[in-house]
């Protein structure tokens, strides 16, 4: 069977006041994640209907990389961070159909 890349959708929902604040310190986030093994893939967006929140896209090579990815030492700093920033987010990992 050939090794299934995961998609991943997060949508981040960012304490009033603090948009600035965590877009930057994803910003600097995101560009050690864009070193990890297995990252091909990862951005941030901005939700034009909802001010407050913020979408992340990854595409990842396997599971076991993400899973690497969300346990290591990079995503556990970053969660200390975060826990401040935000009110949490949700992650949906999809299938492609095509």
């Amino acid at each position: 069977y050939p090794v299934s890349k995961i998609f991943l959708f997060v949508a981040i929902d960012v304490r009033p006041g603090k948009y600035d604040e965590f877009v930057s310190a994803l910003s600097q986030h995101i560009s050690v994640i864009r070193t990890e093994s297995g990252c091909e893939f990862i951005d941030i967006y901005r939700d034009v209907d909802k001010e407050n929140v913020v979408n992340v896209w990854e595409i990842w090579s396997d599971r076991p990389s993400w899973d690497a990815h969300m346990v290591n030492a990079n995503s556990k700093a970053w969660q200390a961070i975060a826990k401040d920033l935000v009110f949490g987010e949700t992650i949906t990992v999809m299938d492609p159909l095509s």
